[in-house]
């Protein structure tokens, strides 16, 4: 196989999902097939399910890209799957793989895999189509499902930790009041927006990609757990910092372009607002 990719843990940034249903892409599958449209909708709320199956029966999503892509990441976002295999084109394994915990020999094959989501990085490859096969399930005979998947190709990782602030989860909340006084709630989807506050800031790639991806006329992903996870890393898990919270987003500000304290040999003083876009 090669020397194996590792995954470091810094906030990542990767180009938007390049496997949309609304850029032409589609999706199959062997059992529900009208619901694997769902996988590429960029829709946290819907999801495909297998209808009828067991552990005995390997369910097939299949992935045609609206053209060929060139990738180095893949995304299995909120699924059940414990055993199966990811190829591309006409069957080819992926080569120099990286998971969330270790190196695969010989392409995609999941044995016992138990988290909600599997994040892929790879060599380079020119890919037209995508299959998953789907043996098992984590827990025994569950209908199998998968809310989305993405692929990608990085655009960098954050090598400095710039401050995180103000995640924010909105539900658009609408408040009415009745005649009695008490209130009507009503909630929208939720849109997750965070600030990234780079202070003294020492690191020129870093800032080189807060160019790019300012400059991007199209939106972008941020991983803000970069694939740290669990009580090693985090001592209280919660929203937009799990590894199944990978974000489509977009630069709702100017970028600014200061030094700290106005001395040029200093590092830069910049923060960046970043909103969920559709």
């Amino acid at each position: 196989m090669g020397v194996a990719l590792d995954i470091t843990g810094g906030v990542k940034i990767l180009d938007r999902n390049l496997a949309l249903l609304k850029d032409g892409s589609t999706a199959s599958a062997s059992s529900n097939d009208t619901a694997a449209k769902y996988l590429l909708s960029n829709n946290k709320y819907v999801r495909w399910e297998s209808s009828g199956s067991n552990d005995v029966t390997t369910e097939t999503l299949t992935i045609n890209l609206s053209k060929t892509r060139t990738l180095d990441r893949l995304f299995i976002l909120d699924h059940n799957f414990k055993n199966y295999s990811i190829t591309y084109n006409d069957g080819t394994e992926f080569t120099n793989v990286s998971n969330l915990d270790v190196d695969l020999a010989g392409g995609i094959t999941e044995t016992g895999y138990s988290k909600s989501t599997t994040y892929y990085k790879f060599d380079a490859v020119s890919v037209d189509s995508v299959v998953i096969s789907v043996d098992t399930t984590q827990v025994a005979n569950a209908q199998k499902f998968l809310r989305e998947f993405i692929a990608t190709i990085e655009l960098g990782t954050l090598a400095g930790f710039p401050r995180v602030q103000n995640v924010k989860h909105d539900r658009n909340i609408r408040e009415d009041e009745v005649i009695s006084g008490r209130k009507i709630i009503q909630k929208g989807y939720e849109t997750t927006s965070f600030n990234m506050d780079f202070k003294t800031y020492p690191i020129q790639a870093d800032i080189n990609l807060l160019e790019t991806i300012h400059l991007k006329e199209d939106s972008f992903l941020v991983w803000l757990c970069g694939g740290r996870y669990g009580t090693d890393h985090f001592t209280i898990e919660q929203r937009g910092w799990r590894i199944g919270d990978v974000y489509n987003m977009q630069i709702r500000k100017a970028l600014g372009a200061d030094y700290a304290k106005s001395i040029y040999q200093n590092g830069v003083d910049t923060k960046v607002n970043f909103i969920e876009v559709v």
